[in-house]
Formats: C-alpha cells, structure tokens, sequence
C-alpha cells in the first residue's frame, strides 16, 4: 500500500519531541491502492470519526478530501491531498524512507512539514514550528538531514 505519512507523526518519527493524537496519511489514489486501503481499513473497523455508522467506500477514498476515522488502533486521517492540493505524487519527492518496527514507511521530510506547518498557521501548528526547527537543527548537525 502506497501512503506517507503527513503531519505531526512525521515529526515525531524523525524526532521531534511532541505528543500527537492522531496518524496522518497521503495515500495514492490509484485504483489498486485504494481497494488496498479498503482492506486494511475494513481489518482494523475504520468508521468516520463524526459517523460511526459509515465506513470509507472507495469514492471517498478517490478523491482529494479528508477522511477522519475512528479505528480500533486509535484516530486515523486518510488525506487525498494537503497543503495546496499537494497529493501522493508531489509529495513523494520530499519524503525519507525509515524503518518502523523493521519495516520500511515513507515520511514526509522536515522541511516540507515546516513549510505545511507554516502554510497551515493554526495554533497547534505555530506552536509546534520551535520544536520541528529546532530537530531538523539537531539532524542537520549530525548528519541525518540535508
């Protein structure tokens, strides 16, 4: 299954030292990876966080909009796109693979979370900039980061 991870599970992954409540992915919305997402989904009892009598189908899984579930690992944002309808494939190239638990998951990169972050301008995210800044500092100084 094709999917990055976006928002502040990023940042924590590389590092930054801050609590988040929720997993945020960008998924590939082609055909095969959809019905992909659509099984996993269904193993792990994925209901809209505001509808728990609906599940994701694959229209809503097509196109570019959220989709904010409840499943029975904790909250989970399936995201078409972020930011400036920026979708799987133009994000891809601001991504680093690392293992998790031994296996390999795409991450959106610092920078790029800055800039979303910076982009996206609420409170939680303004507050958060200091500390993803000063990661990609540290990373930087260690040689983990361009």
């Amino acid at each position: 299954m094709d999917f990055i991870v976006v928002g502040m599970l990023a940042g924590n992954i590389q590092g930054v030292p801050l609590t988040t409540l929720d997993v945020d992915v960008v998924h590939r919305r082609t055909p095969d990876n959809v019905a992909r997402l659509l099984a996993a989904l269904a193993g792990i009892g994925a209901r809209y966080y505001f509808r728990r009598d609906l599940s994701p189908g694959e229209a809503h899984l097509s196109g570019p909009g959220h989709n904010l579930l409840l499943t029975k690992l904790g909250r989970l944002d399936v995201l078409g796109t972020i930011g400036d309808h920026e979708d799987y494939d133009s994000l891809l190239p601001h991504t680093v693979e690392i293992a998790v638990d031994g296996l390999p998951v795409r991450v959106l990169d610092l920078p790029t979370l800055i800039r979303m972050k910076e982009e996206a301008g609420r409170d939680k995210d303004l507050a958060a900039l200091p500390h993803l800044r000063r990661t990609l500092i540290e990373r930087r100084k260690r040689g983990l980061e361009k």
